[in-house]
């Protein structure tokens, strides 16, 4: 099986920088019409955490479901066991104890939306720098000592403050995307360089 690799520029959204199936240069119409049929087989993310994870390696398969949200037409995202099934794999790149955050490698093999910020914060371990989900999952403005197994059918809680899915500032970024051509099986890397923040000491030396 063969692998090749693609340097992408274009980032996936305004608040997740990173690689997305659209080339820096060439034929970029025929491009992008290829990649649109290819099969993704998985996408690696880099992000910085905050607090110390122990574990070299975690996963995650927290269900991810929908509350009623103000501001938010189709409702917000959170870690909810009548959700549906997700999944998250978690490996630990470096560990700064002086700054108490984590760099961690995070793959997903299909994703819900914000689905690794809930994960991460669902295990006690928010994103640097993330203005909604905090630990368990869930919102900043919701406290879940009053989130029952009905929240995510019923939701519809109150915010003293309006933090959206949409704001900036968490440190997450779209690494890799692995794709395979429908017909040849050919496998395809595009990777997206990674911001100084997200390097280990290694990287920024190389």
């Amino acid at each position: 099986m063969a692998s090749k690799e693609a340097e992408l520029f274009i980032s996936m959204s305004r608040t997740t920088s990173g690689s997305s199936p659209s080339p820096r240069k060439g034929n970029i119409s025929s491009t992008k019409v290829e990649l649109n049929t290819m099969r993704k087989i998985s996408k690696i993310y880099r992000a910085l955490v905050s607090g110390i994870i122990n574990d070299d390696e975690v996963v995650i398969k927290q269900p991810i479901g929908v509350v009623q949200y103000p501001g938010v037409a189709k409702g917000l995202y959170v870690a909810s066991s009548s959700g549906k099934p997700a999944l998250s794999k978690v490996g630990v790149l470096e560990r700064n104890v002086q700054k108490n955050c984590t760099l961690v490698q995070v793959e997903i093999q299909s994703g819900r939306p914000h689905q690794i910020r809930i994960h991460l914060s669902f295990i006690g371990h928010p994103l640097i720098g993330d203005p909604l989900y905090i630990t368990g999952g869930q919102p900043k403005c919701f406290d879940p000592e009053f989130i029952d197994e009905s929240f995510a059918q019923d939701g519809g809680y109150q915010r003293p403050v309006k933090p959206v899915p949409g704001d900036c500032g968490y440190h997450l970024h779209a690494h890799q995307l692995v794709l395979s051509h429908p017909t040849t099986n050919e496998v395809f890397k595009i990777t997206a360089p990674l911001p100084s923040f997200l390097q280990t000491k290694e990287e920024e030396t190389n």
